[in-house]
């Protein structure tokens, strides 16, 4: 069994992410960091993104009593001292003898799969997992140019785990660049900022919500609107490019699980139309947004719906939408799948996702769309 020693200096942390991603872990190899937080803080490093990029490249804190959550780990560690060393081991086991023989795309999936099992939704656990695959999606080169291509995703991506393991991906893979408005929210955290403000032709980016959510990361010089989307306080035709994933569902719903009190609409449909008119007011002639719906029947869960095909057309006809490109993913036995329209056009919404036979999180279908100013 080999053993790398990496110490706590970023530059020292930061090199041994990248290099273990190129080269991974062979056999029981495993490594040792010396953890230091406030030490990485103070060369411009968050930790929390440290422990994030190891668990993205398949590699876990193991020992009795550590937290499964990399924040509670690193809040942890800075009480007991301030610095601990750390065994980072794969999280599954080695690939098969055999594994090497596959296509690559086949042994893309199976590397997703092995390093990413389903774990208990609503738990720490899961959702550092979650945050982890994301990772790993978003800086994999092969991965990236898979969304990219716009083709069938290798079987094995994301079964146990919601529909924001295709959307952030999907998402990235159109480019988004220049002065970006993000209607909802969905991009608030900062191991997505720290890639689209850094990787991404991303210049300035604006969130807009309905009220403060518990972290703003302005130091990131991210900017923050609190308003309706149905009225936004912005100049015509001021954004490049505009985000809204898994938001215009919620537009005319009873919005009190956001901590908003108001009357839901008599229709929520015209109220989505409503907002969507106003992402297309405030961005550029030539500009795009992107969006995203929960997909499959038709239901109304209160706070949100679920929107079947006729819902979609005559939200994207009212709203005034010309072209548009969409694309369709499933959650399926083999994990999450690009899909016609047909094929994902009588899934049901999973609102209790710790009783689902098949592992779905949440949705089992979701529409991404590209909609061109």
């Amino acid at each position: 069994m080999g053993m790398r020693r990496v110490g706590p200096e970023a530059d020292a942390v930061m090199a041994a992410i990248d290099d273990l991603r190129a080269h991974p872990l062979r056999g029981r190899d495993e490594v040792v960091l010396e953890f230091a937080p406030q030490r990485l803080r103070e060369e411009d490093v968050d930790p929390v993104s440290v422990i994030d990029g190891f668990r993205s490249i398949g590699l876990r804190p193991e020992g009795d009593g550590l937290p499964a959550d990399p924040g509670e780990l690193v809040l942890a560690v800075d009480a007991s001292g301030g610095s601990a060393t750390l065994r980072l081991v794969p999280v599954a086991a080695p690939p098969g003898l055999g594994e090497k023989l596959l296509p690559a795309r086949r042994r893309l999936g199976r590397r997703m799969a092995r390093d990413f099992p389903p774990v208990p939704p609503r738990t720490l656990a899961y959702d550092a997992a979650k945050r982890a695959l994301v990772c790993r999606l978003l800086d994999d080169a092969e991965w990236r140019e898979v969304f990219a291509a716009a083709g069938a995703l290798p079987a094995g991506l994301g079964t146990g785990y919601d529909e924001r393991v295709v959307e952030y991906p999907w998402l990235f893979s159109r480019l988004p660049r220049g002065r970006v408005l993000d209607a909802g929210s969905v991009m608030n955290h900062r191991y997505l900022l720290e890639r689209a403000l850094t990787e991404a032709e991303i210049a300035e980016l604006t969130i807009v919500t309905l009220a403060p959510e518990p972290h703003a990361f302005t130091s990131l010089k991210v900017s923050y609107l609190y308003a309706d989307l149905r009225e936004l306080p912005l100049r015509d035709d001021w954004f490049d490019e505009v985000v809204c994933l898994s938001t215009i569902e919620h537009v005319g719903m009873d919005n009190e699980v956001y901590g908003v009190r108001a009357e839901r609409a008599d229709d929520p449909g015209e109220e989505a139309a409503r907002a969507l008119r106003e992402l297309l007011r405030v961005v550029k002639p030539g500009g795009r947004i992107h969006l995203s719906v929960p997909y499959g029947r038709r239901e109304d869960h209160g706070w949100f719906r679920q929107f079947d095909r006729a819902e979609t057309d005559a939200l994207f006809e009212a709203a005034g939408v010309g072209r548009r490109e969409e694309a369709f993913f499933a959650h399926l036995p083999t994990g999450w799948q690009r899909v016609s329209a047909d094929d994902a056009s009588d899934v049901a919404y999973n609102a209790e996702p710790t009783a689902a036979d098949d592992l779905a999180v949440a949705a089992r279908a979701v529409l991404c769309a590209t909609i061109y100013a």
